[in-house]
């Protein structure tokens, strides 16, 4: 319950800036959705809200710019729709050896070989990547939309042992 009249008390005085951390933390499902439509309804009417949490879905749902940090360090920021509009992960598989160095993968991050698949993670630029796999002798070139979890696993999960 303070938690929420605390929520209540913080979006009810139309705050040019709101900083929130955790805020669903410890509330109900109504009373976390609740939440979100009224963080979106501040946005909307001017407020900036900067919305910290570990709860992914909810960044999705309610986010314009999306900033991971990893240990203390920025680790990946972009808008939210460059994330949806741009970054692809895409596995390309092989009839043979997996030529990763002549793939050229500079800008990809986790880059990944498993028997005779690629996998790895792009932004924007599939379509060369795709020409390439293929100019090498890809037998198939698999694109996919990457989710904010994804990402977010992508940036802090190989800093963790």
């Amino acid at each position: 319950m303070r938690t929420k009249l605390a929520l209540v008390l913080a979006l009810s005085h139309r705050a040019e800036l709101l900083i929130l951390d955790e805020p669903s933390e410890g509330l109900d499902p109504v009373a976390a959705e609740q939440l979100l439509e009224e963080v979106v309804r501040a946005a909307a009417e001017g407020s900036t809200v900067f919305f910290s949490t570990h709860q992914i879905a909810e960044v999705e749902r309610v986010a314009d710019h999306v900033f991971i940090m990893n240990r203390g360090q920025l680790a990946f920021a972009s808008p939210i729709e460059e994330l949806r509009a741009y970054h692809r992960r895409i596995h390309v598989a092989f009839p043979g050896r997996v030529p990763v160095e002549e793939m050229s993968l500079t800008d990809a991050r986790r880059v990944r070989v498993q028997d005779h698949v690629l996998s790895f993670v792009v932004k924007d630029n599939v379509e060369r990547v795709a020409q390439r796999a293929y100019f090498l002798g890809a037998l198939s070139v698999d694109v996919q939309p990457i989710s904010l979890r994804e990402v977010f696993l992508e940036s802090v999960e190989g800093d963790r042992s």
